[in-house]
């Protein structure tokens, strides 16, 4: 009986263990894709508000 007690206490073990790893992994990826996600629109400017064309003169 105590075999099947270690058997399920590590059984459990290993799949806490594999929901922090995969907790740490999906967190690890949304961290990447924000942080990609900040540089995404940075670069030169079109400014295309400032000219307002044939009206505005």
């Amino acid at each position: 009986m105590s075999k099947r007690k270690q058997d399920t206490s590590e059984q459990l073990q290993r799949e806490q263990q594999q929901v922090q790893q995969q907790n740490n992994e999906n967190r690890q990826r949304a961290e990447e894709e924000e942080v990609a996600g900040r540089h995404k629109n940075d670069g030169q400017k079109d400014h295309k508000g400032a000219d307002k064309g044939p009206r505005g003169q």
